[in-house]
């Protein structure tokens, strides 16, 4: 890997863009390459090998970011991926920008579909947040949204035969993460990832969390008060607030499993024709971050650029 344009850094590595030219494809493709240092503290090699083998196990599946290849060397290891230009969902917040009901719920039924493969298969992705939540516009269907999760460096597997071993370790990011999660003393679910779907969602409408901090989240835990969460006045409507309510229970197991959600009122208030498709505002919002992003047509000329220093990294 050339390894001269990085897109992106995050706990554990950073991402560079690459023009990828291998015998028998019809064209060069950019992929993201995740370079992670063995040196990483508390990064072992069984980790890497865990988060490949999850996204092997879930290759096939078009709500995921696609493995493309992996390779390691003396100081690193490296995941290459299939790259997306538009990035994650955060870049949709940008000027306090806020989803409207009928454009999130396009992307929380996906989300369920995503996440009831993965339980199935026995994984847990263990930190859903915007940030590792991506968007696509696919070519030639005009207002059509796709969806795909990525990120599974702190993803778990366990079988889903194995019904006495439980997620032990607390990981995450604060403002998304379960109650439970808080609590070293507890076993964790695959349910910590429907409380997080929760946060994502009341973000995306509400234009912010709905916990700040974990006294928050342990609060409500402890009080059960649905007062607590402020779920009126956030551009939802009842049955939007009732399905809110619904995966933000604070004991793991009153929560619905994703199969579940699917089959919830508010998911199944949607079209089927209208199932993937957002509206004008959103179209447009996304369509020109997607057009500002590095594609295979513009990157050698982004490589040159920053040869002769004319161009700074991102």
């Amino acid at each position: 890997w050339r390894l001269n344009y990085k897109i992106g850094t995050g706990a554990c590595g950073t991402v560079f863009l690459e023009n990828i030219q291998i015998p028998g494809m019809k064209g060069p493709e950019l992929w993201a390459v995740k370079r992670i240092p063995r040196s990483l503290p508390n990064f072992t090699f069984e980790r890497y090998e865990a988060e490949v083998k999850n996204l092997q196990a879930l290759a096939g599946h078009e709500w995921f970011v696609s493995l493309n290849s992996t390779y390691q060397d003396t100081h690193y290891m490296y995941i290459a991926m299939e790259y997306i230009p538009m990035g994650d969902m955060s870049q949709s917040f940008k000027a306090g920008y806020q989803w409207n009901e009928s454009d999130a719920k396009v992307v929380i039924k996906q989300l369920l579909h995503g996440l009831a493969i993965m339980h199935k298969e026995g994984i847990t992705h263990r930190d859903l947040k915007p940030e590792n939540i991506f968007l696509c516009l696919p070519e030639n269907q005009s207002h059509v949204l796709q969806v795909k999760i990525g990120d599974f460096g702190t993803s778990k597997r366990i079988p889903p035969s194995n019904t006495s071993t439980y997620l032990k370790t607390t990981t995450g990011t604060q403002g998304y993460m379960a109650p439970e999660v808080h609590d070293t003393s507890q076993p964790k679910t695959n349910r910590v990832d429907i409380w997080s779907l929760g946060c994502v969602l009341y973000r995306m409408v509400a234009g912010k969390l709905l916990f700040n901090d974990p006294f928050e989240v342990m609060k409500y835990a402890l009080t059960t008060s649905a007062s607590l969460l402020a779920l009126d006045n956030i551009g939802l409507s009842i049955p939007g607030v009732s399905f809110l309510y619904d995966i933000l229970q604070p004991i793991p197991e009153d929560r619905p499993s994703a199969e579940d959600c699917l089959k919830k009122a508010w998911i199944m208030s949607q079209a089927s024709e209208l199932e993937y498709s957002i509206g004008n505002d959103l179209y447009t919002r996304l369509s020109n971050i997607s057009h500002r992003a590095p594609n295979v047509h513009s990157f050698p000329d982004i490589i040159a650029n920053l040869a002769v220093g004319s161009s700074s990294r991102p």
